[in-house]
Parts: C-alpha cells; structure tokens; sequence
C-alpha cells in the first residue's frame, strides 16, 4: 500500500476544527446571549476557527495533489488528470465565482473520480466487508454529489424549484452515511476493546442529551454543520456514531492510514457545497481504497490509551 503523506493526520485535525469549532460550536453560539466575556470566547472561537478552515483548505488542496501523483505513478492518467482538474478548478472558483455549468461540470467531474474509486476498491480488495468499506461511504458521497447536480442542473437550465429525483437522492444517501460506520466496524479482523467502546461512547452521550433537549435546534446544527437532516429516528445516528467512533479505533490499529478516513468523512460532511470539504471526502475514499497491509500489532487496552503520540505514530 502506498505510505501516507505525512501531513495527513494534521489535515484531519484541521478538518476536526473547522468542522466542530467554526461549523458547529460557533453556530451554536449565535443562539446564546452574550455577556461581554462570551462576546469576547465567541469572536476568539470563531478566529480559531477560521484558522483552522483555512490551514484545512490549504492541506486538502495538497492531497489532491498527492492523489493526482499517486494515481500517475499507478499508470492511472485519466483518473490523474482528473483530480488535478478539480484542485485547478476550486483555486480558479476563488477568482471567478462559478456559474452557468461550471458547477454541472464539476460535479460531473467530480462523480467520475468517485466511480472509478469505488471500481479501484471493487478490484483490488479480496473480500466484500473489505469493499464495503470504501463502497458504503463513496456511494453515500456519489448520491450527494447526484443530489447537488440536479440542482445545479437545474438551474443552469433556469428551471425552477428542486429536480423530481433530488429528494430521493438526498434521503438515500443520508442512509448510507449511517450505514458506513457498520462496514468499518466489520471489515476489523479484531474486535474493538471495552476501553475502546467506552471512548467512542462520549460523543454518542453528547449528541444524544443535546437532541433530546432541543431536537429542533440539534436538527438547525445537523444540517449546518454535517449535511444531516436527521429525518430517521435519532437512535439511528446515535448507534452510527457510536460505531464509526469504534471503528476508527479499531482500524487504527489494523489499517493506520485508512483509520484517518473516518475523521476526514465526519469534517468534509454529506453533500458538501464547498470544494474543500468536498476533497476531504476523495482523499478518505481513496485512503479506504487500498489493500489492507499486514496488522502489525494486536489491538489490546493499552494499546488503545488516546493520546498525541498513538494517534500520529505509525
């Protein structure tokens, strides 16, 4: 399997940031009053997180660059131009909005990558739960992609009001997003520990009281900061969550570079507008795409201490 660039777990943090700090906490804050003190917490918050998004987009462009290098050097040139074109195409979006069919263009672009992705895992990976591993998250990107083309479609047609497939394709990728963690927790050769469950139960607890508190304001952040409209029962993505935590911390273990897939999918978000978090979501699919290397070591409590060094070692 092809190493990982060593700025890998660093865009995943910065994604973690700009995704909790200045997409979800700092939206959070707009419903709260404001003393001088939080006044003050809050704009401190918000420059963080700008900090973050922006070191965020930096390092993403930079792994689409890595991925354009590494497809060349597989012989994969058509795939390779591809990926360049769309990190070419976002810097050129900064300059000049995009309109017309531009954005048709580049989701369309951008689907094909994701196609020949999930025909690379079909290929390459010996097993189904190893190809559903990449499978179940790269069709839930493929139908949030199909979802933000028709309307794209649509308008550069100057039709109004949604295309008739939109919702369904929104709905039906929603789902698979909550079915993705199942595929990482059951492609792990090795069952994650109790001190592992344990971990991954605390943003489970947080989401949970938060929703049944104000499901309404839960659903208002959901959808800003994840893309989730939280339209199924609200166990539902408690269990996911609860299962990608777990996954992430088993497949540290087996599969270091594929482990910062699931943070990167969390921070880039369902149907993402943005070519940032668009990108964050093809450097994870592509991350789950490669062959599983050997386990190096055996998944056991004190190999599952959360800590700066185990989460960048290896």
């Amino acid at each position: 399997m092809n190493a990982q660039p060593s700025f890998l777990p660093w865009l995943a943090l910065a994604g973690l940031a700009d995704w909790l700090l200045g997409r979800t906490l700092a939206r959070l804050a707009i419903f709260m009053p404001k003393s001088p003190t939080v006044l003050a917490a809050y704009q401190g918050l918000v420059t963080f997180g700008q900090v973050a998004g922006s070191l965020c987009a930096i390092l993403a462009l930079s792994g689409m660059g890595w991925l354009a290098w590494q497809a060349r050097r597989q012989g994969r040139g058509l795939p390779s131009l591809a990926l360049a074109g769309l990190a070419l195409a976002n810097l050129a979006f900064l300059l000049a909005p995009p309109g017309g069919w531009l954005p048709v263009g580049f989701q369309a672009l951008y689907g094909t990558v994701v196609v020949w992705l999930l025909w690379e895992t079909w290929r390459s990976q010996p097993s189904l739960p190893a190809r559903l591993v990449a499978l179940l998250p790269g069709l839930a990107l493929l139908a949030g992609e199909l979802y933000l083309a028709c309307q794209s479609l649509y308008a550069a047609l100057g039709r109004a009001g949604p295309a008739p497939a939109a919702l369904w394709l929104f709905n039906l990728g929603e789902g698979l997003v909550l079915l993705s963690p199942l595929a990482f927790f059951r492609s792990s050769s090795r069952a994650p520990t109790g001190r592992a469950w344990a971990w991954a139960l605390a943003p489970v607890l947080a989401f949970a009281a938060f929703y049944l508190l104000n499901p309404s304001l839960a659903g208002i952040l959901a959808i800003w900061s994840a893309g989730l409209t939280l339209y199924l029962p609200w166990p539902a993505y408690a269990l996911s969550l609860w299962l990608a935590g777990a996954g992430f911390l088993a497949l540290r273990q087996e599969r270091p570079p594929a482990a910062w897939a699931v943070p990167l999918l969390a921070a880039g978000g369902y149907a993402p507008l943005l070519g940032t978090q668009a990108f964050l979501g093809l450097i994870a699919l592509w991350l789950l795409a490669q062959p599983a290397a050997p386990p190096a070591e055996i998944f056991t409590p004190s190999s599952a201490r959360i800590n700066l060094r185990w989460l960048f070692d290896g």
